[in-house]
């Protein structure tokens, strides 16, 4: 158990500790939360697992395996090559998002106990660990479903045998606790007087507070259906961020290197440094075309991309998000290609080139002025396309080659990172922004059976994208709108598997429409969740079990 004590005093100081301060302070409980310094140090430390959860491999467990993005590349969690015993990326969720339930815990309790601070203060800094605290059970539930869930403090070895011990807990009812305890015990402390009852980009730090707490009630509350608790703070977020319109929120700032941006309602803090003392990210090497050395990238000349990038299999998207496809044969014309038509981003900036003798068709190339024009053969180019789509430099019109042969998009520069240095990006996971929750809000109508609002705000991205709102024809094709709506504006953003989960359509749709063969052969249903690590089980003297996987044929 000290060893564990010891664990959390040395993050503490590693995430607050410049070379000027001492760590005198660190030895004990009772002296660690005196001052408002030491009580913003010790939160602090509740931030730094989240790293070890948001790499490239949370991008392949979340959009790889859905009917959005695939990736060919041979890891366990993109080809589904998953069990207890081979557990992927869920061993690092696992083991991370813990450690940050122990941080958590560890400081809501000893602030309570030890800090001599006047109820307000210490109860903010208790309040933004709640909230850390919430969204690393988000994750636990969202991957694994029902987890072993407590709040205590682990004082003692018997502490820890009994956490040891316990069983999966229902999700939903982990989610319905989290809800309450954020509304009672965190959401009065973010005030208008404070300065943190704010949009997170007017927060000292951007750190995690108000609008987080909001969104994940919401979130919770979406999983068991209770429509109602999850309007209220939804509502309550859109009095604090206001209409989602371009003027309030351009698209300009989706790109994921455009930080901090106003609509933002969590992100992950990245910065590159070539001493590899700050924290960066890995994920732009895994959205990138395949770079072929010295600023090459799938066949152009993209040095903005990065020089010295490595060399990766690149996520794609699936012809269900958007393609270009032109029709085989030499009678082949625009008017005979309409394997495109059925996409959700449709139509896209491309056009006809040259035919191409082996490949039996025409190839494809960025049509430029369709770019600048924002419209192509009499229809709207949804201007999101532009952003979640890698096909080429659309400024100079190079196409990449996979583009150009089969008008299949890589996955695009929202996710990309420029001058990338070998793996490393700097920038930020944009985990939750305003546009997801306005789509929460449509959803949220359309299920109450208030059609004319969900359809209302549903349009409201659409409108931003520049093209025309949707109609529907009755409640189940508006809800399919909405759920292909969110495809459109959430693409790559950590989402998709979670959505499709959520509405127990997982397996038919990502069985329909991903093109990772390899994939496809190995999923089943009930890797919607990922298994609990074996190592875990054995702890428990398997208490916990992963009995669909165990009893998979």
């Amino acid at each position: 158990m000290k060893k564990t004590i010891n664990l959390l005093f040395a993050a503490i100081a590693l995430a607050g500790c410049s070379i000027e301060e001492s760590t005198d302070t660190f030895e004990s409980r009772e002296s660690l939360y005196q001052t408002e310094v030491q009580c913003k140090v010790a939160v602090n430390s509740c931030y730094i697992p989240l790293n070890g959860i948001f790499s490239y491999k949370l991008f392949e467990m979340t959009e790889d395996c859905t009917d959005i993005f695939y990736c060919n590349l041979a890891q366990e969690d993109n080809m589904l090559e998953i069990s207890p015993a081979q557990p992927g990326h869920g061993q690092m969720v696992w083991t991370n998002a813990y450690r940050g339930v122990m941080f958590c815990n560890e400081v809501i309790e000893c602030l309570n106990r030890y800090s001599p601070l006047d109820d307000a203060v210490k109860g903010r800094f208790a309040a933004e660990a709640r909230v850390l605290r919430a969204l690393y059970y988000y994750y636990l539930t969202n991957i694994f479903n029902g987890v072993p869930f407590y709040t205590q403090m682990v004082e003692t070895m018997d502490d820890l045998e009994a956490i040891r011990a316990l069983p999966r807990t229902d999700a939903n009812e982990i989610r319905q606790f989290l809800y309450d305890d954020l509304k009672t015990n965190a959401l009065p402390y973010f005030t208008k007087e404070n300065g943190l009852k704010a949009r997170v980009c007017e927060v000292p730090g951007h750190r995690a507070g108000y609008a987080l707490a909001l969104m994940l009630m919401a979130k919770f509350a979406m999983w068991y259906e209770d429509w109602d608790a999850a309007l209220e703070p939804l509502l309550e977020l859109e009095k604090l961020y206001g209409d989602l319109t371009e003027a309030n929120y351009p698209l300009s700032d989706l790109p994921w290197g455009v930080k901090n941006t106003p609509e933002g309602i969590f992100e992950i803090q990245h910065e590159y440094s070539e001493t590899g003392i700050r924290y960066y990210s890995s994920l732009a090497h895994a959205v990138k075309p395949n770079p072929q050395g010295e600023g090459v990238f799938d066949g152009i000349f993209y040095p903005e991309l990065g020089i010295s990038v490595t060399g990766n299999t690149s996520a794609v998207a699936t012809t269900h998000l958007g393609i270009f496809r032109p029709a085989t044969g030499t009678s082949a014309t625009e008017s005979t290609s309409t394997a495109h038509t059925s996409s959700l981003f449709r139509p896209l900036p491309l056009t006809f080139d040259e035919y191409d003798d082996n490949l039996d068709r025409y190839t494809v190339k960025i049509d430029t002025a369709a770019v600048r024009s924002l419209t192509i053969r009499g229809a709207k180019i949804d201007r999101r396309a532009l952003l979640v789509f890698g096909m080429g430099n659309i400024e100079t019109g190079e196409t990449f080659n996979q583009v150009k042969k089969y008008g299949h998009p890589w996955a695009g520069p929202k996710m990309w990172c420029y001058n990338m240095k070998s793996l490393y990006d700097s920038n930020n996971h944009r985990i939750f922004r305003y546009a997801d929750a306005v789509l929460m809000i449509a959803e949220c109508y359309c299920m109450k059976g208030d059609l004319e609002t969900a359809s209302l705000y549903c349009n409201k991205t659409r409108i931003r994208a520049g093209v025309d709102p949707l109609g529907y024809a009755s409640q189940n094709d508006l809800l399919e709108n909405i759920r292909d709506e969110r495809a459109r504006e959430l693409a790559g953003e950590l989402h998709r598997k979670f959505d499709l989960v959520r509405w127990g359509i997982w397996y038919e749709i990502t069985y329909r429409f991903n093109e990772n063969s390899t994939m496809k052969r190995n999923m089943r249903p009930y890797h919607r969740y990922y298994p609990i690590p074996d190592t875990q089980c054995a702890l428990t003297h398997y208490v916990l079990t992963n009995d669909e996987y165990d009893n998979a044929n």
